[in-house]
């Protein structure tokens, strides 16, 4: 199976340490979509200061969607069998194993809220190697930081719309503090 992104590219942009790869396997509650579990366990996860892969997590931590939210309030009926994928920008993103999707997930009132961040997996590992690679171009060449934001903006939206098409997605925030010189 082809993915946009290779394993010998995400590796060249976060190092051997810096990607986590995910044994495949098979529960009756997590089954994982083919695809995910392939670009899982082939290409991997990248794993940095400022995206951790769930695996960089305490290893008692579970990685099921209620039990990780059972002190903060309900979990949604429709994520009940899915799975604490990392954490990026303060928020804990969540698969849906059947689909692929990757959700941004939060605390609402009464029950966790979420909304789709990333179409799939793969999608998200192109975004995160992307902007790595953008994050380190800048460290040497902050000039024209808008535009190589804007840039990078347009090629993943064009990869995925899914990432920009919610105005609180973490990676509005992301992008706007990199304009802002935070990161």
């Amino acid at each position: 199976m082809n993915f946009v992104v290779t394993a010998d590219e995400v590796r060249a942009v976060f190092g051997l340490t810096g990607v986590v790869r995910f044994p495949r396997y098979r529960t009756p509650h997590h089954s994982l979509d083919t695809r995910t579990a392939l670009l899982l366990s082939d290409v991997g996860l990248p794993d940095t200061e400022w995206f951790m892969s769930k695996a960089s997590l305490r290893t008692d931590d579970s990685i099921d969607i209620p039990h990780w939210y059972s002190t903060w309030g309900t979990t949604p009926t429709e994520c009940h069998d899915w799975l604490v994928l990392g954490l990026f920008a303060d928020t804990t993103l969540g698969l849906a194993p059947d689909s692929g999707t990757v959700y941004a997930l939060g605390d609402g009132p009464a029950e966790m809220t979420y909304r789709p961040l990333h179409r799939d997996v793969e999608s998200l590992v192109y975004a995160l190697t992307e902007f790595e690679t953008l994050r380190r171009t800048l460290e040497d060449h902050a000039e024209d930081t808008e535009e190589r934001v804007d840039a990078l903006r347009a090629r993943i939206t064009a990869f995925d719309p899914l990432p920009f098409a919610d105005e609180d997605s973490p990676w509005h925030l992301t992008f706007e503090e990199v304009v802002d010189g935070i990161w």
